[in-house]
């Protein structure tokens, strides 16, 4: 009889502790280097080259961008609005500045350095269940790669391409049926793809560093 008390007293301190406990985590990069002068970027579209969250997946990854290379402190931003208004004073798409004489055209007039461009390459969702004695877990791990090419305007070359994969992971415990709800997070999708971002940033810090 004590023995059965004490079993259930553990049990019901276990799924105290464990009910509704969930956490998650990212591979983002929270600080960056300084570069020895800022350089002057635009962030033209971001493509999503893959099956998931279509538009809506690629504007957030040129927003992101945006906001951490502004974060980094080590660049100064064309506002979209700008861009947005050159390229209807000169009737282009952005699709059309991957044109090495258009993309130079659009810099200068920008008075831009460097414009980046380029696309999701990956972007996973996987579920993972783990049974651990009383207590479950599910883990939810978003993965995403993108890759940004980094396009001179003074000789409109692209002069690099960066890379930055993220991971944004969300654990949820489980205790004899209480805890957190393993539904798919899709916050998940704007965290890793905030860390991918910061990677970028990150490599093109890098790359910036070696050819000031």
């Amino acid at each position: 009889m004590k023995q059965s008390f004490i079993f259930i007293l553990i049990i019901a301190i276990a799924a105290f502790l464990f009910a509704g406990c969930v956490s998650t985590k990212t591979s983002q990069v929270t600080r960056y280097d300084t570069l020895d002068s800022r350089k002057r970027v635009a962030v033209l579209d971001i493509a999503n080259k893959t099956k998931y969250g279509a538009r809506e997946l690629s504007d957030s990854a040129s927003e992101i961008l945006t906001s951490e290379l502004s974060r980094s402190g080590n660049f100064t931003l064309i506002e979209r609005d700008q861009l947005d208004k050159i390229l209807e004073e000169l009737e282009l798409q952005l699709s059309d500045i991957t044109d090495a004489t258009q993309s130079a055209k659009v810099g200068q007039i920008l008075n831009c350095e460097y414009l980046l461009s380029g696309s999701i390459s990956n972007f996973g969702v996987k579920t993972e269940g783990r049974d651990l004695l009383i207590a479950q877990q599910k883990v939810q791990t978003v993965v995403v790669e993108v890759d940004i090419k980094v396009i001179k305007v003074e000789t409109s070359e692209i002069v690099y391409s960066a890379y930055g994969m993220g991971t944004a992971e969300k654990v949820v415990d489980n205790v004899l049926g209480m805890g957190g709800k393993a539904g798919y997070d899709e916050s998940l999708a704007a965290m890793g793809l905030r860390a991918c971002m910061s990677q970028v940033v990150t490599d093109l810090i890098r790359y910036f560093k070696g050819n000031p």
